[in-house]
């Protein structure tokens, strides 16, 4: 599909091995589409052809955000403080814990100050 940016900028929309997965496209366009095999579409391939560049594609493709379950440790520290010593099934209790308090509150409404703005 990466590659398909190749076919799509030059408003070919389906090609040998492939297709654009977007619905019907209206014209006309404010902005021109690149010209095949023109200097703009052979800067563009070298970018997109990148040996290096395609071997990291997959590590972006499925790259997610990891907020959430650090948010979450953040909350497991609170209930079992790395500055103490807990046995296995105290430590346990305290993560089943810290994980019902999480999902108590995780869609609760942010607090607001008295003027209505969130806190």
């Amino acid at each position: 599909m990466w590659v398909g940016l190749l076919h799509h900028v030059t408003w070919e929309n389906s090609w040998a091995l492939g297709s654009c997965h977007h619905g019907p496209l209206v014209e006309p366009r404010e902005k021109d589409w690149i010209e095949p095999n023109s200097e703009a579409h052979q800067k563009l391939s070298e970018l997109i052809l990148d040996a290096r560049w395609l071997k990291d594609v997959p590590k972006y493709l499925h790259f997610r955000s990891t907020t959430e379950l650090e948010s979450f440790h953040n909350h497991i520290l609170m209930y079992a403080s790395k500055r103490f010593c807990f046995t296995h099934e105290v430590y346990s209790s305290q993560v089943f814990l810290a994980a019902l308090d999480y999902n108590h509150h995780i869609n609760r409404a942010p607090r607001k100050k008295q003027d209505g703005t969130i806190q």
